[in-house]
């Protein structure tokens, strides 16, 4: 029997790991991975325009659907090009598996000018990988994929990255048969569960701050318990947004949002944070420090992160979904705590500033009116995601996909076709501004190709606005930031796509309009927006 090839043994372990979509582009070097995914039928392939649009749409994929987004690139520019979404995938703890290959094994690191090479290639993605490894047999091709898959079940998530030499791809390779689906997050300690129940039960301010690590262990059901027995008020990362409905009147805010979550942080006696790192953007406007009379207890898979910025009273390390079912059962039965003022955490959730218009507050309205409770959000950096940031409501979690870790622009494009792919039932909407749309608008013509019905908002004011709006703040005067742009609709015409012109009025039946379109609609808002931030 003739041995399969390196480049099937990629496609059989990706099979084992349960992969259904790839994302990625053919190169020469790593041709035997795409010879043999066009002889099965049991992943599908997703063919982007550049690599950085093929990451970004894993990045949205894993966001999405909760399955790890896996990339295919080949070697050397191929490969680098991924690097700006890893940034992203790494911040906001996105599970990625990016396999590229690499030059020949006999010329790796030797620096010699072959085709695509950068030296030592693997080194590059080091500083945003969890894991990142550049095989030298060609047998170890198989445990390196199922080691990635179970590194990503079992510690906190994030890209991982093989680097494989083509001549491994193209051999034929004696490997054991793949065996996927290992790895399963740790329990949490009983005896720090039990402490951090008996802190809770004290409490007569407890306040809970949820984020992304709950989304990651579908804790959403345990997190709702706890805070129903509490009585407490949530605060949200954005990564955990969703997990409590933001029109209930638990939800707090958004933890960037100064207004609504300061004074809350500051009054609560018994803080319970669960599967958030308290990242620096998030706390930078905020100016809160925790005060010894405070308890913080930490919940998180990741123990690196436990007192890192706030020190911890009490720290559970492990899975987040098994600590908040073994919290609910230590807290018992129980009045929730009266020491909150409601009606003073209403004001404060309610409070936008003055600078959130009538004209803002009406079209993050206008979106929420016009989709799904469940639709899919995807966020670019402009003004008017800057302000749903903290006050578009969003109704479930793995519905508000937004890169805080990086603030890349280009994002929200091929992050929203990864969505599509993943939840194809969905509705799908990527919030973009003109000069972020410009970043990655190649892959308007990926969701053509796919016929994928993707709404592609873009706010247009002729310029970085943000970048406008901190030099006038930063310098009193601006420049180089003005742009010179195509005509939107005529360019996704061009495309195959749907395009419209509208005003903030004739927004919503645009939404309606491309929501029913079989394929993917570009509208253009003509309109300014200045971001909401507060130093």
């Amino acid at each position: 029997m003739t041995l399969p090839t390196g480049g099937e043994r990629v496609v059989e372990a990706l099979g084992a790991e349960g992969v259904r979509h790839v994302f990625g582009i053919p190169g020469y070097h790593n041709l035997a991975i795409y010879d043999a995914l066009l002889r099965q039928r049991h992943i599908t392939h997703v063919l982007a325009r550049h690599e950085a649009g093929a990451a970004f749409m894993a990045d949205g994929y894993a966001r999405a659907g909760g399955e790890p987004g896996v990339v295919l690139v080949t070697t050397g520019p191929g490969a680098t090009n991924a690097l700006t979404p890893l940034v992203e995938s790494y911040a906001g703890s996105v599970p990625v598996v990016l396999i590229a290959s690499d030059i020949a094994s006999d010329l790796v690191g030797r620096d010699l000018g072959a085709l695509h090479e950068v030296p030592n290639q693997i080194e590059c993605f080091r500083p945003v990988a969890r894991w990142a490894e550049a095989l030298t047999e060609a047998r170890a091709i198989p445990t390196a994929i199922a080691g990635a898959f179970d590194l990503l079940r079992t510690g906190r998530p994030g890209p991982m990255v093989l680097s494989i030499p083509y001549d491994f791809l193209t051999a034929r390779v004696e490997a054991p048969a793949p065996s996927g689906g290992h790895g399963a997050r740790p329990p949490c300690h009983v005896r720090d569960v039990q402490e951090a129940a008996r802190l809770l039960a004290q409490a007569s301010r407890p306040l809970v701050v949820t984020g992304g690590g709950v989304v990651a262990a579908g804790a959403q059901q345990e997190l709702r318990a706890v805070v129903q027995r509490l009585g407490a008020p949530v605060i949200a990362t954005v990564a955990g947004r969703g997990v409590i409905g933001e029109r209930e009147p638990a939800f707090q805010g958004v933890l960037a949002d100064r207004r609504a979550c300061r004074e809350p942080l500051a009054a609560a006696d018994v803080i319970l944070a669960v599967g958030t790192r308290f990242g620096h953007r998030s706390l930078e406007k905020l100016a809160v420090t925790l005060s010894p009379a405070q308890a913080l207890i930490h919940l998180d898979l990741d123990p690196t992160v436990i007192d890192r910025v706030f020190k911890t009273r009490v720290a559970i390390v492990g899975d987040a979904r098994d600590g908040l079912a073994r919290l609910v059962a230590a807290l018992g039965g129980g009045a929730p705590a009266a020491g909150w003022d409601r009606a003073q955490l209403a004001r404060l959730r309610a409070d936008a500033g003055p600078r959130y218009t009538p004209a803002i507050a009406g079209l993050i309205d206008t979106l929420r009116t016009a989709l799904p409770d469940d639709a899919i959000i995807v966020n670019d950096q402009t003004g008017l995601t800057y302000w749903m940031e903290w006050r578009f409501p969003v109704l479930a979690p793995r519905t508000f996909l937004y890169p805080t870790g990086s603030a890349a622009l280009g994002y929200a494009v091929p992050a929203a076709i990864g969505a599509k792919v993943a939840r194809p039932e969905r509705a799908v909407v990527a919030v973009a501004g003109d000069g972020g749309f410009m970043y990655s608008l190649n892959e308007l013509a990926t969701a053509v190709k796919y016929r994928l019905p993707i709404v592609f908002l873009v706010l247009n004011d002729e310029r970085f606005g943000a970048i406008k709006w901190l030099q006038e703040l930063m310098f009193g005067k601006w420049g180089e930031a003005d742009l010179t742009n195509p005509d939107f609709p005529a360019l996704a015409r061009a495309f195959g796509a749907r395009g419209e012109r509208v005003d903030p009025a004739g927004l919503g039946a645009a939404l309606r309009r491309a929501l029913a379109a079989d394929g993917p609609t570009v509208i253009e808002l003509p309109i300014a927006i200045d971001p909401p931030w507060e130093f």
